[in-house]
């Protein structure tokens, strides 16, 4: 009997599973007393590790969007990993500078909390990452990067990954092509998708309009931005045909904002987004995306994690994979 049985036999997702195991907030009381009772029943046992004080954090900025897709899946990843092998895991929110008084550098937080390895979700200032060096906590970043040698890192190619969905656009006969603009300072990831796109463009010999291309800053990269984007791109630019947004979040804003104002997806503009959210596939329409395998990532970050605790892996891996482009029904050719 591993986790991911016990998730499936209890009706709920693997996290709930490790936020019931490891005693955390955020489970009804139903769904605790549930899950308790498959565990007891199955006697499911967590490895001896956890008791010798084996313990990764999974950081996130705390103004970080909800936990529906993008870091639910990664943390899938991890607690799959942890749980497995014995491994304790917690959820830490994160912000720079004090807060009530209390440490919130990130290698304080970490020793306050008793963790002694770290997953991290978002970009990595490069103080806190000598910090992290300096005292020796293994530190892997997830679909982030940094060139700091010592701290790990599994990331997607979205250069690339843009790259063909742009492309794909540009197949169809798109020519008129908007771009919802993610995180750029700091944010590897969408610094490349929106280099790939403006490549593909340039590629097929299009000067993209300066209004195409359209960010709030700051924003958060949600329905609500995504929807935002869309009413400013297309009261300007009516002659887009297609939209790329940064991620799938983003591009369901997109079509919502679309068919408020009477445009059809994907006759009469089509749309694509990023990350492939196990929603996508259920959207009306079910949306084209880029996947990265977001839940594989997190497993095997935990696992680089567990080793180097375990000294027997002596250098952090710094991976970089592909997506796979996902087509559906949310892009057409275009109108006229």
């Amino acid at each position: 009997m591993n986790i991911s049985s016990i998730a499936k036999a209890s009706g709920v997702s693997v996290a709930t599973v490790s936020r019931v195991l490891n005693n955390e907030s955020g489970v009804s009381e139903e769904l605790r007393r549930k899950t308790l009772a498959v565990i007891e029943g199955k006697g499911y046992r967590p490895r001896e590790n956890i008791r010798r004080g084996t313990r990764i954090a999974m950081v996130v900025q705390a103004d970080a969007p909800s936990f529906e897709n993008f870091f639910a899946q990664i943390f899938t990843g991890v607690s799959t990993y942890a749980l497995e092998h014995g491994v304790e895991t917690t959820l830490l929110y994160h912000t720079s500078g004090e807060r009530d008084g209390e440490p919130q550098s990130l290698t304080e937080l970490l020793r306050k909390k008793r963790c002694n390895g770290a997953i991290i979700l978002t970009p990595l200032d490069p103080a806190e990452g000598r910090a992290l060096l300096a005292a020796r906590i293994p530190t892997v970043l997830v679909a982030n990067r940094t060139d700091l040698a010592g701290i790990g890192y599994i990331d997607c190619d979205c250069h690339r990954g843009a790259l063909e969905q742009t492309e794909y656009l540009l197949r169809l006969g798109h020519r008129h092509i908007g771009f919802l603009c993610g995180h750029l300072d700091g944010v590897v990831d969408h610094q490349e998708r929106l280099a790939a796109w403006k490549q593909a463009m340039d590629s097929a010999g299009i000067v993209p309009r300066p209004g195409w291309i359209v960010a709030h800053h700051p924003t958060a990269i949600t329905e609500q931005a995504g929807y935002d984007q869309t009413r400013q791109l297309l009261e300007k630019h009516p002659e887009i045909t297609a939209i790329f947004a940064t991620n799938d979040s983003m591009a369901y804003g997109a079509i919502s904002a679309c068919v408020e104002l009477g445009l059809r997806v994907p006759e009469d503009i089509s749309v694509v987004g990023y990350d492939d959210n196990p929603t996508s596939k259920f959207y009306n329409p079910p949306l084209t995306t880029t996947r990265q395998p977001l839940r594989d990532m997190g497993e095997e970050a935990a696992q680089w994690v567990d080793l180097k605790l375990k000294n027997k892996l002596s250098v952090l891996p710094q991976k970089v994979i592909h997506g796979d482009l996902i087509v559906r029904r949310s892009c057409a050719l275009p109108r006229g």
